[in-house]
């Protein structure tokens, strides 16, 4: 089924922002948890809060995930004019997004991340604050991934992340009529 952003219920149109824009939320997300900790509400006021955060994140999810699946006229109009070179100049975020996931580092990251807020009262509500703003650089990697992933230099490479030379064509001088 063909979509497109000038048709449907200003609901589906929402969504389908949302969805897009969906690693963003998730960022918004972590500000806002980051913000709550440093800053807490009492009482009723804390508590939504707290749940308006994790139903953003939820349905951020939802939506990137319902976005994922389909071709997005949005992700082409933001689409860079020279991918190949976006892709060079952030090939950290590419490391990142396949390396990242392996328990070598996923382990140890986990530890320091929820350890903090298990610690927080040892370490400091800001080194708390910037072990889990280091959060939004791990989600900048994945939309980069989501985005020009046919650029990855791990996805073309097959996991080292240096890209196979192409096969030289053989050299034919002849004419070809």
């Amino acid at each position: 089924m063909e979509h497109s952003h000038e048709h449907g219920s200003p609901i589906t149109r929402l969504g389908d922002v949302w969805g897009h824009y969906g690693g963003e939320s998730l960022i918004v997300a972590i500000a806002a948890s980051i913000l709550v900790g440093l800053f807490p509400q009492p009482g009723y006021a804390g508590l939504g809060l707290a749940l308006a955060i994790i139903a953003g994140v939820v349905g951020g999810f939802v939506l990137m995930r319902r976005h994922d699946r389909r071709l997005c006229e949005m992700c082409m109009a933001h689409m860079p004019l020279n991918p190949s070179a976006e892709a060079e100049r952030k090939k950290w975020r590419f490391w990142l997004a396949h390396n990242g996931s392996e328990m070598r580092f996923v382990g140890p990251y986990l530890a320091v991340v929820l350890g903090s807020s298990f610690a927080y009262d040892y370490i400091g509500k800001w080194v708390w604050a910037a072990i889990q703003a280091s959060l939004i650089y791990l989600v900048l990697a994945q939309v980069t991934h989501r985005r020009l992933q046919p650029w990855c230099p791990w996805c073309r490479s097959g996991g080292d992340g240096v890209p196979e030379s192409p096969e030289v064509l053989p050299e034919d001088d002849r004419l070809l009529i």
